[in-house]
């Protein structure tokens, strides 16, 4: 997706009814989700039947023979089943960037174990520490192991293509979800480690500094992120408690974590009697980092979100359906706008495109590749 956002021609490769991605989750039109039409927009998609490696290989070699990048999320054993190995691949086309994205990477005892986002998340220590204590642990509801290990693909498709420019030589670029969450649990790691204590579960709490929560009003809630002396003393005097920001067991901020039991109630009973609206304007005065909760409908109406264009919308086709959010890039170059999102492809849409224009192939052979199911 990001690599498509700047500029890529990407060809997603399925099974010719279409891969499971397409329908699972809550479904917009033609039986396909608002996830897929988020994630798939901007590429063109192709149907090859990968199960049949002996015919389909010919028809892989001469997609290969034509891409820089070449990308898979199977286990190390599925992938040269289906002849994806590296080896496969680079014997195809030697220069190509050979990028393999698994649950836990392509060697070692578990190497071959399936797995998702959630048990990124279990399996890191991400999970041991969302949540409230005295509960079970949970995860976090946007599968930001999935999105980060594909942000984690791109940074290593480009070093990789800036090494070829350099040598001429392709290589491996070797992803795994598990290696990314472990990226961001580590110094939480460290903690139980080597300082001997495990990071408390307290859900909106930011862990040993305070305030930092998130606090009610009279119709919504902000959540206030006083962790600086500066900001801790402007909250002080913001709430009506400037004799706060002087006292000595109060004086950074792991010991107002410690004393957030005191100092909440103190907070939320300023902001409870506020609306959100009063709230964020008092604090964004006394320069207190503040933001407001937003549902997820209303998150697209934030006036920010809207200047600057961070959603663009996709047409898919339907009545009702003509202006669906989707996510644009979140990286801009040279201070230009994103461009809009493409809709996303239907299943086989750039057969002829590809096939075609793209390799060649001739209506005899495109003919004998649908009645073989391949295509």
């Amino acid at each position: 997706m990001v690599l498509a956002d700047l500029g890529a021609e990407v060809i997603r490769v399925e099974r010719p009814r279409g891969e499971e991605d397409r329908y699972l989750g809550l479904r917009a039109v033609n039986g396909e989700t608002f996830v897929f039409a988020s994630l798939a927009r901007g590429k063109k998609a192709i149907t090859l039947d990968l199960r049949q490696v002996e015919r389909a290989r010919p028809v892989l070699r001469d997609l290969v023979a034509h891409a820089d990048v070449f990308v898979h999320n199977f286990g190390p054993v599925a992938a040269g089943a289906l002849g994806l190995s590296y080896d496969d691949i680079r014997s195809m086309t030697p220069a190509v960037i050979y990028v393999g994205i698994s649950f836990a990477g392509s060697d070692g005892p578990h190497a071959n174990r399936t797995g998702f986002d959630m048990m990124a998340q279990m399996g890191s220590g991400a999970a041991a520490v969302t949540g409230f204590e005295g509960e079970p642990p949970l995860r976090a509801g946007v599968p930001w192991v999935d999105y980060s290990t594909g942000l984690s693909a791109v940074i290593g498709v480009l070093a990789a293509l800036r090494q070829r420019d350099a040598t001429g030589e392709g290589q491996v670029v070797d992803c795994a979800l598990l290696q990314t969450a472990l990226s961001f649990t580590a110094p939480i790691i460290a903690e139980a480690v080597a300082g001997g204590r495990e990071r408390p579960r307290l859900g909106n709490q930011t862990a040993y500094t305070a305030p930092s929560t998130l606090y009610r009003c009279r119709d919504g809630h902000v959540y206030v992120a006083a962790v600086t002396s500066s900001a801790w003393r402007s909250l002080a005097a913001t709430i009506g408690h400037p004799e706060l920001a002087g006292a000595s067991d109060l004086r950074t901020a792991e010991l107002r974590f410690e004393q957030r039991a005191d100092l909440d109630p103190l907070i939320e009973g300023w902001t409870s009697v506020r609306t959100v609206e009063e709230a964020l304007g008092a604090l964004e005065r006394a320069q207190v980092p503040c933001g407001r909760f937003r549902s997820s409908a209303e998150a697209a109406d934030d006036p920010q979100v809207e200047a600057r264009e961070m959603l663009g919308t996709v047409d898919l086709g339907a009545p009702g359906f003509e202006r669906v959010p989707a996510s644009r890039t979140p990286v801009r170059l040279g201070g230009q706008g994103p461009a809009p999102p493409g809709r996303p492809p239907g299943v086989g849409e750039h057969n002829d495109e590809v096939y075609r224009g793209l390799l060649g192939y001739g209506e005899d052979r495109i003919a004998d590749l649908r009645a073989g199911g391949v295509i």
